[in-house]
């Protein structure tokens, strides 16, 4: 399964393309002269970050994404831009903003890279949604959770159908946010990978604080 996103600017006179396969794997020590400091475990840790630095060079995110970041380091988010998304089921195509188009991938990126925090977030990843909504994300993110819970409860374990876990977990991405967000802050000029970064901090807010309001604003569509 791949994703390919292409943005086109400058009325299709610059055009940045980025291919990224779900299943991608890398050694866990890396020659550290083939990337930007930034990316590199140790700088910006995340305070709750599993990986021992002994046994780990770089941040899985960080090395992911480290090109996107360097494409867009000098791209307003609000300039407007054509993105097309290939998959290998369907293509989508949107004139939008670059931070939206850029949302959408890093989403991609974090979701299947091999960061620890980020592994209960590889179904959500493979069955990826390009410049979905707020209310989309929040539909496909608990119901992704609910199937996670059926799959526990077959197999003998107590599921969480409150959503206590999901607003935990949501806790500790809003940490992985603000800790990536300062790593690539030396890597931005402009604003679009930044702004980037604070959306999807306020989404995983959203879902921690107000889950059940968001919820409730669906529940209309499985009235009898």
């Amino acid at each position: 399964m791949y994703i390919d996103y292409t943005f086109f600017m400058d009325n299709r006179q610059k055009k940045l393309h980025y291919h990224v396969d779900f299943s991608r794997e890398r050694p866990a020590k890396l020659n550290i002269s083939q990337y930007p400091l930034w990316t590199q475990l140790t700088f910006c840790q995340c305070s709750h970050c599993p990986l021992d630095k002994q046994l780990h060079s770089h941040c899985p995110i960080a090395v992911d994404a480290h090109e996107i970041v360097a494409g867009f380091r000098e791209i307003l988010s609000c300039k407007q831009t054509d993105i097309l998304v290939k998959t290998s089921e369907r293509n989508y195509s949107k004139r939008t903003d670059a931070q939206t188009g850029l949302r959408s991938l890093i989403g991609f990126i974090m979701a299947s890279s091999a960061c620890p925090w980020m592994r209960p977030m590889r179904a959500m990843a493979y069955y990826h949604q390009p410049f979905a909504s707020l209310d989309e994300t929040i539909y496909r993110m608990t119901s992704s959770y609910l199937m996670h819970q059926y799959f526990k409860a077959q197999k003998g374990g107590t599921p969480d159908y409150n959503f206590d876990g999901l607003k935990h977990y949501h806790e500790n991405i809003e940490t992985l946010n603000r800790y990536f967000l300062e790593r690539i802050r030396v890597a931005c000029e402009a604003d679009a990978s930044l702004n980037v970064l604070a959306t999807l901090f306020t989404i995983s807010s959203i879902l921690r604080l107000s889950l059940e309001r968001q919820l409730a604003q669906l529940e209309h569509l499985f009235s009898e």
